[in-house]
């Protein structure tokens, strides 16, 4: 097969792309991958063929990372002449050979790409978006309803799109030359079918989906290897017990240096040693402590092993890296699906409640005693998890519709 994989966004929706392509080459195919070009050369290191996808979105949140919510409302002005940008880079993707398109819906561009070629298209999903169920609510959805409203709540993956609608529209005329007879990603999804790329041990398939819409198991990779730790980082692991890993990632607060206090304070009232992970600016520290390590990111394959415990957003790829490093988690959800897999880590007991509503450093340092009794549960599920080889499950799935 020519697989073409067209994914958008930051590291964590591009790094399960390359997952995927690695194992697709593995199994004897041809995968390239079109993704923003900031990712070109981790797609280069792990021998994955590429195409460079403009990245100005991702540069605008660059540039207001820490700034507060009111500097990324503000730059949101500016996101449709970038997506029309970003939408041309796909267009050229037509004159690609390929077998079958491979989409994130963040792409926006990859089904209309697909029925440009004339072959099928599925979406890759790192969450649940379009298939509906009845068993529980659109992860999206800012409330949980009632049970007999779950599956209408599905319908807000479509709004989340209208917003950028008439652009893909226009898009799809003028660039694809294609006719008339367009239809929203949210219909092509549960048409064309789709892959769901999460362990079936955080989220099982429910009753009422089909059997091709389980979930294959996460798609990972040995993304870091070779990666080495800086010097201060490899020291702080080394002087001591297994520290706390607080980190935040793509999240913002208002009031960063609230969070930060809470943090450190929460910390502080435990005992523990703790690497801080700044992120995009959730957490502010200005911090001097041998207990205390800054620093703004590290690959959480490398680094979360190495930790007793993960307190995070609840982002899925956070996730899935502390659910394979068999650590304990503690979960602050902020906005999206976050709430929904803080819920789901509890449920599974690998978590604390989570920490919604006012967070003091009490009830943080309340929950990180509570994580130190589920090193068990923990490390059984990471056993469950590492069993499962969700990139060979998707490729044998995507070989059906060519």
């Amino acid at each position: 097969m020519r697989p073409l994989l067209i994914t958008a966004g930051s590291r964590g929706d591009v790094q399960p792309y390359l997952a995927l392509a690695r194992g697709l080459r593995a199994a004897g195919h041809e995968p390239v991958v079109a993704a923003p070009r900031r990712f070109e050369p981790l797609a280069t290191a792990h021998g994955v063929a590429f195409v460079p996808l403009s990245d100005e979105m991702l540069a605008l949140q660059d540039s207001v990372k820490g700034q507060g919510v009111r500097a990324a409302i503000t730059a949101a002005r500016s996101v449709k002449p970038m997506l029309r940008r970003l939408l041309n880079d796909q267009a050229a993707l037509a004159s690609q050979e390929a077998d079958v398109v491979v989409y994130h819906p963040k792409s926006l561009g990859g089904p209309y790409v697909a029925e440009k070629l004339g072959v099928p298209a599925i979406a890759g999903l790192l969450l649940p978006l379009y298939l509906p169920t009845a068993a529980f609510s659109s992860p999206i959805l800012p409330v949980r309803v009632p049970h007999a409203l779950n599956r209408a709540s599905w319908r807000i993956a479509a709004a989340v799109e209208a917003p950028y609608r008439g652009t893909v529209r226009a898009w799809r005329t003028q660039a694809l030359g294609l006719a008339d007879g367009f239809r929203p990603v949210a219909d092509l999804v549960t048409e064309g079918g789709v892959l769901h790329a999460w362990s079936s041990h955080l989220l099982p398939a429910p009753a009422d989906w089909p059997a091709s819409a389980h979930p294959t198991g996460f798609w990972t990779m040995s993304a870091d290897d070779g990666w080495t730790p800086p010097e201060r980082l490899a020291r702080f692991l080394e002087e001591g017990d297994p520290p706390v890993y607080v980190g935040f990632g793509s999240s913002v607060t208002g009031d960063p240096e609230t969070l930060t206090a809470t943090v450190l304070e929460a910390v502080r009232l435990t005992g523990r040693r703790a690497v801080l992970a700044t992120g995009w600016g959730a957490l502010r520290p200005d911090v001097v402590q041998d207990d205390i390590l800054v620093i703004e990111e590290a690959p959480h394959d490398w680094l979360l092993p190495h930790m007793a415990m993960a307190v995070h957003h609840g982002g899925i790829g956070t996730v899935a890296a502390a659910l394979r490093a068999g650590v304990p988690q503690v979960v602050r959800p902020f906005v999206g699906d976050q709430p929904f897999w803080a819920d789901r880590l509890h449920r599974l007991g690998v978590a604390p409640a989570p920490l919604t509503g006012r967070l003091t450093p009490e009830r943080l340092a309340a929950a990180l005693m509570a994580a130190t009794e589920l090193v068990s549960a923990a490390r059984a599920v990471a056993k469950a998890v590492s069993s499962e080889d969700g990139v060979a499950a998707a490729v044998s799935r995507i070989a059906t519709h060519t």
